[in-house]
Formats: structure tokens, sequence, C-alpha cells
């Protein structure tokens, strides 16, 4: 019947790594094309990154002058409520009054 192999190569001698001429050139170009795209895709997304920032920075500015500005134009708007409310309060009291 079968028998197992009496002395087969042991496990740690085939660990080892080698690069040999079975591997293709194509496929070592390959890899070296796409870890530089890698690394200039990271590159790109620091670069985003920065711009993002100083643009977050100027937004910040262009928003506090906004809220400045809205602030101000209600209180425009309340204070022209309090002259309408003190018109029509003393159109009200004329009114009222007995013509003499």
């Amino acid at each position: 019947m079968n028998t197992p192999p009496q002395n087969p190569k042991p496990y740690r001698a085939q660990e080892h790594w080698h690069l040999d001429k079975k591997v293709p050139l194509s496929l070592i170009v390959a890899m070296i094309v796409q870890a530089a795209m890698v690394i200039w895709t990271i590159a790109d997304i620091k670069k985003d990154v920065e711009v993002l920032k100083a643009a977050m920075v100027q937004q910040l500015d262009r928003d506090s002058r906004q809220d400045k500005a809205a602030s101000e134009a209600v209180s425009l708007v309340r204070e022209d409520i309090k002259e309408v409310k003190l018109m029509l309060s003393r159109l009200i009291d004329r009114q009222a009054r007995p013509a003499k």
C-alpha cells in the first residue's frame, strides 16, 4: 500500500523568501507604480486638508461678520417696531379723547 515518504524536507527549509527569474519584470514594475500612486494619493489628500483648513478660517470670519450684521438688522427692526407701537398708542389716545 501507500507508505509516507521517509525523510521529507523540513518545512523550515522552504520558509526562506527568495526572488528568482520566475517573477516577471512587469509585476515588479506594476508594484512600484502602485506604491508610487499610493504615495501620490496620500500627498494629494494632505494638500486638500491644508486647503480646507485655510478655507475654514475664512469661513469662520465670514460667519462671524454675517452674524454681527444679522444681529444689527434685528436690532434695527426692534427699534422700528417700538416706534410703530408708540405711534399707534398716540393714535389710539387721540381717538379715545373726546373732540373739543
